[in-house]
């Protein structure tokens, strides 16, 4: 499958148009089995290594663009025969993005600032050397050491080595619980060591790091403020401060800051992000906004005023509806852009099949609505709901969830069924590899989604998300909830799938 390169980062999930107005699928040869990752593997979905963005101290940090298959350009499903043995369809996901690194592991060396012998009397020698070095072989840190540390401190608060020694344990415990997918925890830890050593850069840095990887962008923000309230032409926090603004969908203050880290040192994943952000405020400039809650909507207000507020509507209207059936709620606001048919595909660069999508990079949602001009559609009511289930799956599982459960359950939110997508026929077709382009990924992956929720229910479904979330891994989640890894899973649905359909 070809794709061409894309400027932009992140996950892009798009959500392909009804039946009237999408091409219907090209028949491919059949895909390989689920086990096959080579990366010529007729059934990959294309991986895209994009924007590096270095929130904290440098350090690149890869972030990874996902499209759904490329167009096919036929109209009309066909059905072909298949001369060979029937071949179940696999679509072979992606690996999924790995957890950004904005920092490197913190070096032992802080523990050798000043003199550390001053201080240290035999009494405590023991277990000042004993925490010294666990520090050193970067060991794993635990309570019990924690504990050691702030009682040695205690013992004599004023003394230089003692302190250095807390830092730089709280900071390991920072890294190491950052690590494994706690932010939370790191967070806790970097603070702590702000404390034990005020105004410390690694401190700092570990804060950022972990308010990063939290996706806590007002925390991020007033990290970065603090930093740079010490040095204000940190070029990386800056580079963090403008990160966390635009997550906030606060444009013009993040171009600013970005601007900023450009003057103070110039790097390609900075001047980058500065554009990306710098074209989205150029290709919204002028449209009216509008919002609530849970939304920034903004939209041309001369030619689409009556049907943006019926979008703000029903954004909220899915919102409750969502946040019912995932058992949660994303805590950041979503920023929804509504644009008219070639401004859509201008701004975003999306395929011709394309009818709204979601980036996981800038939380953004991206509709168009050309011809709209007093009402929803039920074409349009359905975008908006199909890509308000990614902002939700993405936040729940941290961005984490295969590609296949993103586009599987955000078509079952929808209200869409596999059967009633391609009929027993089709469904043939797919389960002997003969349907794939954009049909073939979107049914299978809802054909798959439909049958995880025959086994667990949506409550297994809220629990796997959740476990992604929480360990960074999608076969943890599929081996807690289901007894199987996630490929054993989709082989376990393939053998399903060919018995049922395939002659």
């Amino acid at each position: 499958m070809s794709e061409p390169s894309c400027p932009r980062c992140g996950i892009v999930f798009a959500k392909a148009r009804d039946r009237e107005s999408r091409p219907a699928p090209r028949l491919p040869a059949p895909a390989e089995t689920p086990g096959d990752r080579s990366p010529g593997g007729i059934g990959r979905l294309p991986l895209y290594e994009a924007l590096a963005v270095a929130v904290a101290i440098g350090i690149g940090v890869a972030v990874l663009r996902h499209r759904s298959p490329a167009p096919p350009p036929a109209a009309g499903p066909v059905i072909a025969q298949s001369a060979s043995p029937p071949r179940t369809a696999t679509i072979d996901a992606p690996p999924a993005a790995p957890v950004p690194r904005v920092m490197p592991p913190l070096p032992p060396i802080l523990l050798l600032r000043g003199a550390p012998a001053a201080g240290i009397d035999d009494a405590d020698r023991p277990v000042f050397d004993e925490l010294a070095g666990r520090v050193r072989a970067q060991t794993r840190i635990g309570p019990d050491d924690l504990q050691k540390g702030e009682y040695l401190l205690v013992r004599q608060p004023s003394d230089p080595a003692r302190r250095s020694l807390l830092e730089a344990l709280l900071l390991l415990a920072s890294e190491q619980a950052r690590g494994a997918r706690r932010p939370t925890e790191a967070a806790a830890h970097a603070r702590r060591a702000g404390e034990v050593q005020p105004g410390s850069p690694h401190a700092s840095r570990a804060l950022i790091a972990a308010l990063f990887e939290a996706a806590d962008w007002p925390g991020l923000e007033a990290a970065a403020r603090d930093h740079l309230a010490r040095d204000p032409r940190n070029a990386e926090a800056l580079r963090a401060l403008g990160f966390s603004l635009m997550r906030q969908d606060r444009g013009p203050e993040a171009r600013e800051a970005l601007k900023a880290s450009l003057e103070a040192r110039d790097d390609p994943s900075t001047r980058a992000l500065f554009e990306l952000v710098s074209k989205s405020l150029t290709d919204q400039q002028g449209m009216t906004e509008q919002r609530l809650s849970h939304f920034h909507v903004r939209y041309d207000g001369g030619q689409h005023e009556d049907v943006g507020r019926e979008v703000l509507r029903a954004l909220e209207r899915h919102f409750a509806t969502l946040s019912r059936t995932f058992d949660h709620q994303p805590a950041a606001t979503i920023p929804v852009v509504l644009f008219g048919q070639q401004a859509y595909f201008d701004a975003t660069g999306a395929p011709s099949w394309s009818g709204g999508q979601y980036d996981h990079f800038d939380g953004r949602i991206t509709v168009p609505i050309g011809g709209l001009d007093s009402s929803l559609t039920p074409t349009l009511d359905g975008v908006l709901i199909h890509e308000l289930a990614h902002a939700f799956v993405s936040d729940r599982s941290r961005g984490v969830a295969p590609r296949e459960i993103q586009e599987g359950l955000a078509q079952y939110v929808e209200g869409q069924r596999a059967q009633d997508r391609l009929g027993s026929q089709g469904l043939q077709a797919l389960a002997e590899g003969r349907v794939r382009g954009v049909t073939g990924f979107y049914v299978w992956s809802l054909a798959f989604v439909e049958q995880l929720m025959g086994e667990r229910g949506q409550g297994g479904m809220n629990d796997a998300l959740r476990i992604m979330g929480e360990t960074g891994r999608a076969d943890d989640a599929f081996s807690r909830v289901y007894g199987r890894s996630f490929a054993e899973c989709v082989r376990a649905f393939n053998d399903r799938l060919r018995q049922q359909y395939a002659r």
